[in-house]
C-alpha cells in the first residue's frame, strides 16, 4: 500500500510543484498571462513537436506496433467522439458553447501528461507504450476536435479543410518527420541531435510552468453549469466508463498507463487557441482547460494509486 502511495505521489508531485511555481510567477508579476501565451505558441509549434519527434525517433519498432492497444483506443475514442458530437447539444442550444464542451471531452492533454506520468512510473526513456499510442491519439484528437468545432460553427465539416488543418498541425508534422527519418534510417548530426534532445527534455517542465501561469480559478464562474458538465464528462464519466473496460480487456503495465492518460488526462491546452480560431467560446474553453488541469492532479493520483495497489500498473 505504501509503495503504491509513493508511486502515485511521484506522478503528481512534479506536476503540482511546477504548476504552483508557474502560478506564483504570475501572481508575483514575474510573467503575465498574455506574455505566457506567446511562449505557449512556441511550446505548441516547436517544443512539443520536437518532443514527439525525439520519442518516436528513439523508439525500437523491431517488436512491431501495439495493434491491440491501438484498436482498443481507436474504438473507445470513436465512441467518445460520437457522443461529443451530439450529447453537448442537450446542455445548451448555443453551438459556440456545446462545441467547446465536445472538444474539451475528446481532446486530452496526451503528450505532456503521457510522458510525465509514464516516466515517473517507469523511468526516463521507458515510455514506449505511450509513444506508440501517440501515433494514433495525436492525429485522432486533432481530427475529432476540428470536426466538432467546425460542425458547431457551420453545421457541417468540409473534408478538405479538415485534412488541411490536420496536416498543418505541428504535432502531426513532427510525427511525420520522425517516421520518415526513422523509416529511412536518416542519421542526425550529433550537434543537431543535442539541440533536439535539449529542447525535447525541457518540454514537460516549461509546459507545466505554463499551465500554472494560466491558472485562474477566480475566473471560472461564467457558464458555471456548462463548466461543471464539461468537467464531469471529461474527468469522471470518460475514465469511469473506459478504464474498467481497458482492465477487462487485459491491459496491464505501461499499456494500461497509456490508456489512463487517454481517458483521465485533462483537456489539452491547445483546446483554447483552437476554439478561438474557429469562432467558438474561447473563455469557456480556457476555463475547462484550467479546471480540469487542477482536478487532474487529484484524479490521476487516485487512478495511479488504485491501479498500483491492485497490481495492474
Amino acid at each position: 500500500m505504501s509503495e503504491s502511495f509513493i508511486a502515485a505521489l511521484k506522478v503528481v508531485c512534479p506536476m503540482m510543484i511546477l504548476m504552483t511555481i508557474g502560478w506564483l510567477c504570475r501572481v508575483k508579476g514575474v510573467i503575465s498571462r498574455p506574455a505566457m501565451k506567446e511562449y505557449d505558441r512556441v511550446i505548441f509549434r516547436v517544443f512539443m513537436p520536437l518532443l514527439l519527434f525525439k520519442n518516436i525517433y528513439e523508439m525500437d519498432f523491431s517488436g512491431g506496433l501495439a495493434y491491440k492497444d491501438m484498436v482498443f483506443a481507436a474504438v473507445c475514442m470513436l465512441v467518445i467522439f460520437a457522443l461529443c458530437l451530439d450529447l453537448p447539444r442537450y446542455l445548451t442550444d448555443d453551438p459556440k458553447k456545446y462545441s467547446v464542451i465536445g472538444q474539451a471531452v475528446v481532446r486530452c492533454n496526451y503528450i505532456i501528461f503521457g510522458v510525465t506520468v509514464s516516466e515517473a512510473l517507469y523511468g526516463e526513456g521507458n515510455i514506449g507504450a505511450v509513444v506508440m499510442l501517440s501515433v494514433l491519439v495525436v492525429p485522432a484528437i486533432n481530427i475529432f476536435s476540428a470536426v466538432i468545432l467546425e460542425v458547431g460553427r457551420s453545421g457541417k465539416a468540409s473534408t478538405g479543410k479538415l485534412l488541411l488543418a490536420v496536416l498543418k498541425n505541428p504535432m502531426i508534422i513532427g510525427a511525420i518527420f520522425a517516421f520518415v527519418f526513422k523509416g529511412f534510417d536518416i542519421p542526425i548530426p550529433a550537434p543537431v541531435w543535442s539541440v533536439i534532445r535539449s529542447i525535447a527534455n525541457s518540454t514537460t517542465t516549461i509546459s507545466f510552468l505554463s499551465l500554472g501561469v494560466g491558472l485562474d480559478m477566480a475566473g471560472s464562474v461564467s457558464d458555471r453549469k456548462l463548466l461543471l458538465w464539461g468537467i464531469f464528462l471529461r474527468m469522471a464519466v470518460v475514465p469511469l466508463v473506459f478504464m474498467p473496460l481497458a482492465i477487462v480487456a487485459g491491459f496491464r503495465g505501461q499499456s494500461l498507463c497509456a490508456m489512463m492518460v487517454v481517458f483521465a488526462a485533462p483537456s489539452a491546452v491547445a483546446s483554447y487557441p483552437m476554439a478561438v480560431a474557429m469562432g467558438a467560446d474561447g473563455k469557456l474553453a480556457g476555463q475547462l482547460v484550467c479546471t480540469t488541469t487542477v482536478i487532474s492532479v487529484l484524479t490521476i493520483f487516485l487512478w495511479t494509486f488504485t491501479l498500483k495497489s491492485l497490481g495492474l500498473m
